[in-house]
């Protein structure tokens, strides 16, 4: 390999580069200038970089804005060689000419060793122009004038003279045998950009049906930052469709890298930007690669893949350098076995500290991390109220408010204001009430976030519940197509089981079950027979011997309730025929605040929570009030456990037997009995000394 000296420049600065190196070429930009990159000198040092043109020798120009996006005959083949030749490879160089300062082009030859391994270096110039990619600038002539100057009267031959030699020999083969642009039948591509040539969904759909195993074959051709490309479509495969040599822009799915400022704009850069768009450079630019498309993004305008390379997912590896942050949009796309890989590199990347997670601090809960306790009642479809085990419901403060990571559920309405129910909201907190409530759970906190409430705000935890067999009712409810999972910022904290909710939705989707249905959701009509005038009217139907189920929905006092009957759907206010109960503080939607409770009468409402709150119960209605309320026995539980809540209030001395129904023999002697054995033990209400005419008020 024969080297030149390099002139002086007129500008007695060092060169830019040496007479004699090696790099890397990082990038070929048409079939006679390449890019080449060399070493950092330190970790926060950007590498140089510097154009390099071959010598005296020229290539048919590629597509660009200023030709009309049409290559000259022969420019893509030109520059694809040259492109599977070099690209990410070490090269030799030699340099000829070179401007004074580094934005200048520097001229010269590349020398790379060939696959075979022989020994020989290639000199790229000479070798492009025997394959017909490029021609040399003077034809025929070997600068004679030059070598007289140069050979130094030592019968030398002079490099340069050589070299041109070997130019015009490359150039009279390439002739002779008819190839590259000497051949008759030369490529001109013309380039189509998507959106305004081609809309970019259906090269998603196309690319999905046409190509091998899904993958467009495809180029890189420019990298924005880490996680947007340019990408041209060199697939044969898309040729039927007129797709071939498409240029799209396109996202790479599952991360997003720090955005690259612009200069121009007054723009700077996000921290770590030119980190990660220097190391996608490096092992995706001038690559051709296979790429999944799985979608657009909103607008339609970028393309959202993975790129498969030999090594590896790049996105992995943006995330496992802490280049990047895992894109909750891009994920719903992506086929979710391919999920699980993201989720470990980020988080031990922000486990760690590293790049854009350098301040992340794991998020700090006010309580416990894990709660076990028993589901007391459901506030909407995706929040309970949970009694921590080991806690003596003596107080609402007690109870735990959580709502499901992750999950939104469909909104319930209010009936002040008249707004109506979402659509599927009601089946939602029915589907949560049946697999929950009274029913012993475990919690796992996954945040907290504070959630206004009006003009207040509530520190609310957000885990997955887990009870029995089912490790997460989040899914279940979304796999049912009852909820759906969060949209949340890519900063924001989220379920652990995210990717597996995403999941169930997509399933749920494809099946078009509950919300993702196509059918028009009916009106949900139920008869409110809580009116008077309506219980009355309808009492004929309710009245009887008849065992009915029905479900508590709200609890007025431990012995009255607001009752959901399915087979009659209706709507009624039930109250135990022999039991009363001492009334509770009055509820905070009441009309009037004024009446203080009765002794006793909010550990009876407890109790009644605890036990019949939101259950499914039997009931047997035997009369009703002239206030319309119906009247009768209400027993809990099913089979051997199967019992009588009025019984079990007395016996607790949390409800007293009706004293006229007494004076008239009508109440029966078991309810006597545990009255009277409740009175000996001076249970709850019956341990209070009370004056007898309070206690004739209360029992009248």
């Amino acid at each position: 390999m024969a080297s030149v000296p390099v002139p002086s420049a007129s500008n007695p600065m060092r060169p830019v580069l040496p007479n004699r190196g090696v790099a890397t070429v990082k990038s070929v930009l048409s079939g006679d200038t390449v890019v080449l990159l060399g070493r950092a000198t330190s970790t926060d040092t950007k590498a140089p970089e510097v154009v390099f043109t071959f010598e005296r020798v020229t290539a048919p120009r590629t597509a660009s804005k200023g030709n009309d996006n049409k290559d000259e005959p022969g420019a893509f083949p030109a520059r694809e060689w040259l492109r599977k030749t070099c690209v990410g490879k070490s090269v030799c160089f030699e340099t000829r000419k070179q401007g004074a300062t580094a934005g200048d082009r520097v001229y010269g030859l590349l020398f790379i060793s060939p696959s075979n391994g022989d020994g020989k270096q290639l000199n790229l110039a000479v070798e492009a122009v025997r394959l017909g990619h490029a021609t040399p600038k003077t034809i025929g002539a070997s600068n004679d004038g030059e070598s007289q100057e140069n050979d130094g009267g030592d019968g030398e031959t002079d490099p340069a003279v050589e070299y041109q030699n070997l130019l015009n020999n490359a150039y009279e083969e390439a002739k002779a045998a008819g190839v590259g642009v000497h051949s008759k039948s030369q490529l001109v591509r013309s380039m189509k950009n998507s959106v305004e040539d081609f809309a970019t969904l259906s090269l998603v759909e196309k690319s999905q049906k046409l190509c091998e195993n899904g993958a467009v074959k495809c180029v890189v051709e420019h990298v924005f930052d880490g996680s947007r490309l340019r990408c041209l479509v060199t697939d044969p495969a898309m040729t039927s469709d007129g797709l071939i040599y498409g240029s799209f822009t396109l996202i790479i799915a599952g991360v997003s890298s720090p955005r690259v400022g612009n200069p121009k704009s007054n723009v700077e850069s996000e921290p770590f930007a030119d980190e990660a768009r220097q190391f996608v450079e490096v092992r995706l630019l001038n690559r051709e690669l296979r790429i999944s498309l799985h979608g657009t993004d909103k607008s339609e305008t970028c393309a959202v893949g993975t790129v498969h390379h030999p090594k590896g997912n790049i996105a992995v590896e943006l995330l496992k350098r802490g280049l990047g942050r895992v894109t909750d949009w891009t994920v719903r796309l992506m086929n979710p076995m391919d999920v699980p890989a993201l989720r470990v590199a980020e988080n031990n990347a922000k486990r760690t500290n590293l790049k854009v997670w350098h301040d992340y601090e794991p998020p700090k809960l006010s309580g416990a991390a894990e709660i076990q306790g028993t589901v007391v009642e459901i506030l909407t479809g995706d929040t309970v109220l949970i009694l921590p085990d080991g806690e003596t419901f003596d107080d609402d403060s007690k109870l735990k408010k959580v709502s499901l990571a992750s999950v939104r559920c469909p909104r319930l309405g209010n009936e002040r204001t008249g707004k109506p129910d979402e659509p599927y909201a009601f089946e939602c907190k029915e589907r949560l009430r049946s697999l929950t409530i009274g029913k012993s759970v475990r919690v796992t906190v996954n945040y907290e976030r504070d959630v206004p409430m009006g003009e207040s705000s509530d520190m609310r935890q957000f885990g997955t519940i887990s009870v029995g067999k089912r490790d997460d009712i989040g899914e279940t409810l979304i796999a049912d197509g009852l909820a759906e999972s969060q949209r949340h910022r890519d900063d924001d904290e989220k379920s652990a089981r995210y990717d597996i909710l995403v999941a169930a939705e997509s399933i749920a989707k494809a099946a078009k079950k509950g919300m993702h249905s196509e059918k028009d959701y009916g009106t949900r009509n139920v008869n409110d027979l809580t009116d008077p005038k309506k219980a009355k009217a309808n009492a004929g139907s309710l009245i009887g011997n008849k065992k009915l189920k029905a479900i508590v929905e709200y609890i007025f006092n431990g012995s009255r309730f607001k009752m959901y009957i399915p087979s009659e759907n209706c709507y009624v206010v039930f109250a135990l025929s022999n039991v009363r109960c001492p009334q509770p503080n009055p509820s905070s939607y009441a009309r009037s605040q004024g009446r203080a409770a009765e002794p006793f009468g909010e550990a009876s409402k407890r109790h009644a929570r605890l036990s019949v709150h939101q259950r499914s119960v039997e009931i047997s209605c035997s009369g009703m009030t002239q206030g319309g309320v119906v009247t009768g026995d209400l027993m809990i539980g099913s089979g051997a456990n199967k019992r009588d809540f009025s019984l079990e209030l007395v016996m607790a001395g949390l409800g007293y037997v009706d004293q006229r129904r007494i004076d008239y023999g009508e109440a029966p002697k078991t309810l006597v009995d545990a009255q009277t054995s409740a009175k000996a033990k001076k249970l709850n209400i019956w341990s209070i000394e009370q004056k007898k005419e309070e206690v004739r008020k209360m029992c009248n």
